[in-house]
């Protein structure tokens, strides 16, 4: 017979143990201790047979080398813990518990023994502590005997009154709490089969069910769980959840009031119940039923979020605000707390100060992919201007008049974390704070030689370098700066070239002005090595896309004039850069996804393609397309664009962002027949209109387009860009051209100018970029359109208009013409915009269906 391994010794032994085997089971144990005499699970697993037949003292030498062994292992501690309890070492045992608690053992895995231990030492008569006595042996003897004949007796009779081991309960138990769910489906049916009046297995046996979405099991094993001990209020609840759940939610209030009326103090009935009021709509309830969860657990993450999305719907979004952001200081890994934070926070406009709230912020700008920085910025901003380290600074004229100011200005800037995070992560869509930064930088610049360096000016230099690298240096220059500029560049160029390194603030200082990676001497710079963020985003990220911007597809050739123009403007100026994104947290089919934008399609059909292939036509740098490929499940993405520098950008960031489903080509609309398949899903925002001739793009797109396909197209407004076409008439007749200084002194002009037109345009967030700026008002081609035009397109391509995706316009809509109005009618919608001229002000972005 071959020899087993050790693993597989313990493996058969615990197989027989559960199986109640436990000679079997013993012998395997001892077998592995002869080899291994510390191994830590077979000692232990030894101990816990020793105690199923009451030999807990011996249990005890078993447990203590398996926590020596091993004491990370919190079951090991649970187990000596009890095992001393019930050998009535009371000192021991309190110890032990306090050296638990030290090791990181949950206090919540703790509580049950530490109140049996002090319940028995309070009053050593009760029942509790009776039960810890060791009986005598010939007591122990005789009660072991009666027992097996009791279980004799009720087997022969096919009784099952009697309870299941504690090993078997141990067992259910560790097979729920590591979400092993079918093994622990399979024991708790077997238990509850078996001990059909023991209520423990009904519960987990619920619990189970409602995890694994086998709901009526769950009603079922709930049901039964309250019927055999009423007074359970655990169980009560666990029933609200599964009616809840069945959409009874009636009957779930009443399981809640049920289980709050057994126990008052009871968090989690509160939560429930307030889940429930909310879908009731009975929104002031449910804010009471959560305040009261927070008020019993205050670091109740998930009554902090629900809390939140009641006062949202109360449109208290300010309160939501603060809910969220406590939902994610008592739990920082709480994804959804993070969405409902940046889906809210973009609607509120601080009026006073609240720092409270700067850890949660940091943490959504420096935490996963939850949100586009730049669209939360305003509102960030507008608390940050509040703060009394800055509020008055930003009101200033002259606040770097001289060093000992600019000194000061800098440190009380560092002690605002969340404005360097956001200066990290996004450009800052406000004028004032502009005016603050290029001071403070033209003022560093001008009088480097001067500086003392120190921590704080190294931060707030390597902040503003990042910053002016995201914003790709829009800030203006003054002709002095230009020449100081210069004077840098050469002065660094030779202390390189003579085998020395410049001064770590002249390069960040430098940096604040110019891209370091476009220097052929950026790669020798010694002093950022202990900067890695900076070095990463400055240096070598743009060096690592010019590697793969020469390892990407090119689909044909792109000769068309206008194609070949707009691709020199996106190498020159890809936009936009970013840094993170707001990625939904779980991929839908395209079923949820049709449905949740209420779209009205011709076919159905689509919604039975369960691996879509999808196109993204026009990427850009890949903000489209990576949302796009996280959005829906089981999909392939191809993307394209005209700008492989745009492109490279986008691999890079899919790349980090560990997706697999997407492949990157470069190629014109015009040559996409060459790509030799058809999609289900066609998406082109912002492409068209910026074509020679938008509908010779648009039909070759359709042809690529499977029956019953859907796309998803954007396309600029007449209307509401009404503004622009004033100002890019301006800019024409100004013959100003498209060079960084020309866009960056015609923008000055607009930022300084009282015209209504040109301060519209500063409240744009494209405002504060370079490549958006030019994209927004100095593209080489822009068409635009209106609703009847749009119709028009779509009868003559033969698709059938499906709904907008714009989020909270359907319910301006409805508001407009009222609830019982249609919102797939494109005539209806051209009497909205007439009404609402802005409507529509970034794009028309709507779904459409091939025929």
């Amino acid at each position: 017979m071959t020899k087993l391994t050790i693993e597989q010794a313990l493996k058969q032994g615990m197989a027989a143990h559960k199986e109640g085997k436990l000679q079997d089971a013993e012998r395997l144990y001892r077998a592995i201790l002869r080899s291994q005499p510390r191994h830590p699970d077979a000692s232990h697993n030894l101990g816990v047979l020793a105690v199923s037949l009451n030999k807990t003292e011996a249990a005890l030498t078993l447990f203590k080398t398996a926590l020596e062994a091993n004491p990370n292992v919190e079951q090991f501690w649970l187990s000596y813990i009890d095992a001393l309890i019930k050998e009535t070492q009371f000192g021991i045992a309190k110890q032990t518990l306090e050296k638990a608690k030290t090791q990181g053992i949950p206090e919540g895995k703790l509580k049950v023994l530490e109140w049996r231990l002090a319940l028995i030492i309070q009053n050593p008569k009760s029942e509790l502590s009776e039960q810890t006595k060791k009986p005598a042996f010939s007591e122990q003897r005789k009660k072991l005997s009666e027992e097996k004949k009791q279980k004799k007796k009720a087997k022969k009779q096919n009784l099952n009154s009697n309870n299941p081991s504690q090993e078997q309960l141990n067992n259910l138990s560790a097979l729920y709490k590591n979400r092993r769910f079918s093994e622990a489906r399979k024991l708790a049916k077997f238990i509850s089969q078996e001990f059909p009046n023991h209520q423990f297995a009904w519960k987990v046996l619920g619990a189970v069910s409602a995890q694994t979405g086998k709901t009526s099991e769950a009603l079922d094993a709930n049901q039964t769980a309250v019927v055999l001990v009423p007074q359970d209020f655990e169980a009560h609840s666990n029933l609200g959840n599964t009616l809840n759940e069945l959409g009874r939610l009636d009957e779930a209030e009443t399981s809640f009031n049920h289980a709050i009326k057994l126990k008052p103090d009871y968090p989690e009935a509160h939560y429930n119940l307030g889940n429930t009021l909310n879908e009731l709509g009975r929104l002031d309830e449910a804010e009471t039923s959560f305040k009261q969860a927070i008020k019993l657990r205050p670091d109740f993450a998930l009554a902090h979020n629900n809390l939140g999305n009641t006062l949202k719907r109360l449109g208290r979004a300010d309160e939501a605000v603060a809910s969220f952001s406590q939902s994610v200081d008592s739990k920082p890994d709480f994804a959804e707390a993070y969405v409902n934070l940046g889906i809210t926070i973009k609607n509120v406009k601080f009026i006073s100060s609240n720092r409270k709230l700067y850890p949660a912020l940091i943490q959504l700008l420096t935490t996963g992919n939850f949100v586009r920085p730049r669209d939360v910025a305003p509102s960030i901003l507008s608390l940050l201007k509040h703060d009394p380290l800055i509020k008055d600074l930003l009101l200033e004229k002259n606040f770097t008049t001289s060093l000992r100011d600019v000194i000061s200005t800098i440190q009380s800037l560092e002690k605002l974390p969340l404005l360097h995070h956001l200066m990290r992560a996004c450009p800052l869509p406000d004028l004032l704070f502009e005016r603050l930064f290029v001071a403070m930088r033209s003022f560093l610049l001008k009088n480097l030689d001067k500086m003392e360096v120190s921590s704080e000016l190294s931060y707030f230099l390597s902040t503003l370098s990042l910053h002016c690298f995201i914003n790709e240096y829009i800030y203006a220059e003054s002709d002095e700066e230009i020449c100081l500029v210069e004077k840098l560049e050469k002065e660094i160029f030779q202390t390189i070239t003579q085998s020395e390194q410049p001064e770590f603030i002249k390069i960040l200082c430098l940096a604040t002005y110019r891209p370091l990676h476009q220097y052929s001497w950026c790669q020798k710079l010694e002093a950022l090595s202990n900067l890695k963020e900076l070095k990463a985003r400055l240096i070598e990220e743009p060096l690592a896309e010019k590697m793969i911007a020469k390892n990407i597809t090119v689909l044909g050739e792109i000769s068309d004039n206008v194609s070949c123009k707009v691709r020199e403007q996106y190498e020159d100026n890809p936009y936009p850069r970013w840094i993170k994104l707001g990625i939904v947290l779980k991929r839908e089919p395209i079923s949820k996804v049709c449905n949740n934008a209420n779209l009205h399609l011709h076919s159905e059909n689509i919604k039975k393609v369960t691996t879509p292939a999808i196109l993204i036509a026009g990427c850009g740098t890949g903000q489209h397309s990576i949302e796009t490929a996280s959005r829906f499940s089981n999909c392939h993405v191809t993307a394209v664009d005209l700008s492989l520098t745009s492109l490279a950008y986008a691999w890079r960031k899919t790349n980090e962002l560990g997706l697999d489903n997407l492949k990157y080509l470069q190629a014109d609309i015009l040559q996409l027949h060459q790509i030799g398949k058809k999609f289900d899903i066609i998406e082109s925002s912002g492409v068209l209109h910026h074509m020679d001739e938008p509908m010779a793009g648009w039909k070759v797109l359709v042809d690529l387009l499977k029956p019953s396909g859907l796309m998803k197209i954007g396309l600029y407004s007449e209307l509401a860009r009404s503004q622009i076409v004033k100002v890019r008439e301006e800019i024409a007749s100004l013959g100003i051209g498209t060079s960084e200084s020309e866009i960056r002194n015609f923008r000055q002009h607009l930022a300084e100018s009282h015209d209504k037109t040109h301060q519209l345009l500063t409240t744009s967030s494209d405002f504060f970029s370079l490549s958006m700026l030019r994209d927004l008002i100095f593209h080489v081609q822009e068409h635009r359109f209106t609703l009847p035009q749009i119709k028009n397109c779509l009868d003559e391509l033969e698709l059938k208009f499906c709904g907008f995706e714009v989020k909270g316009i359907s319910s301006q809509f409805k508001d407009f013409h009222g609830k019982a109005s249609d919102i797939h009618d494109l005539v209806l919608w051209q009497e909205f915009e007439e009404s609402n001229p802005h409507a529509f002000a970034g794009m028309y972005q709507f779904w459409c269906q091939k025929l």
